[in-house]
């Protein structure tokens, strides 16, 4: 996963690429299936809400608020996580959540 200090990438299937670039977060997917808005977060604003569905992770992203709930306004992602994928990526949001201030 890291590549370079303060960065890191996570690879989920053929479409989607989760980019930590120091204190931003960014989701790429080619199939421009899974992303609302510009996918974009600084690590301070983003919040992630996990949760179990079917046989995957479902994992919502979204700007957070101050009061730590999410606002559902703006860009937003939507990944299913295969269950083989899950330790990975929940890695890549622990990561992005050590960034924060």
């Amino acid at each position: 996963m890291p590549h370079k200090q303060g960065c890191a990438e996570c690879q989920l299937g053929d479409p989607l690429l989760l980019v930590l670039d120091h204190r931003v977060v960014e989701i790429f997917d080619s199939t421009h299936t899974t992303l609302s808005g510009s996918p974009r977060w600084h690590v301070d604003h983003m919040g992630v809400d996990a949760k179990p569905h079917k046989e995957k992770l479902r994992i919502k992203i979204d700007a957070r608020l101050p009061d730590g709930s999410m606002s559902y306004i703006g860009a937003q992602a939507m990944l299913n996580v295969p269950q083989v994928d899950v330790p990975r990526v929940l890695a890549f949001f622990e990561r992005a959540k050590a960034a924060r201030r």
